[in-house]
């Protein structure tokens, strides 16, 4: 049998939080692709913190290390920049379950500037020529404008 995660929900807010143990219930608050700052904003700024809600899938999942990166992708350059690296994030995967919620916290991303951010989640490669690589295995967008 597959030992596979995959990711089905994969959800920027400014705040997550579950219901307490054992619910299975969240509210995600500020569900927002855009990011206003003041016209006057001089960059870089900090943002206060971003939660990313995460629903995986999985079958016989092994505890698993997870990354998250943020990029700007609107960069003056045309070449991406990373702009936050956070983690590493262990979730303890039960064997048992088919359905796990997780939330990760980004706290303090230094905005360089207005445009399109990527945030998306990594894992490492366990085998192979490419172990210890990180992969993205979801990702989503949020945007930044004055």
């Amino acid at each position: 049998m597959s030992r596979r995660v995959s990711v089905h929900h994969f959800v920027v807010s400014k705040l997550a939080r579950n219901h307490g143990p054992g619910q299975t219930a969240w509210d995600l608050l500020d569900v927002d692709y855009w990011r206003t700052v003041p016209a006057d904003t001089e960059f870089p700024k900090l943002f206060g913190q971003l939660d990313v809600f995460t629903r995986f899938y999985m079958e016989q999942a092994r505890p698993t290390v997870f990354r998250v990166q943020v990029s700007w992708v609107d960069h003056p350059s045309g070449v991406p920049e990373v702009i936050g690296d956070y983690g590493p994030f262990r979730v303890d995967f039960d064997p048992a379950e088919t359905v796990r919620d997780v939330s990760f916290r980004l706290p303090m991303i230094r905005l360089q500037g207005v445009g399109r951010h990527t945030v998306e989640l990594m894992r490492p490669v366990k085998s192979g020529w490419r172990a210890g690589e990180l992969v993205p295995i979801a990702h989503t967008h949020f945007f930044v404008e004055r």
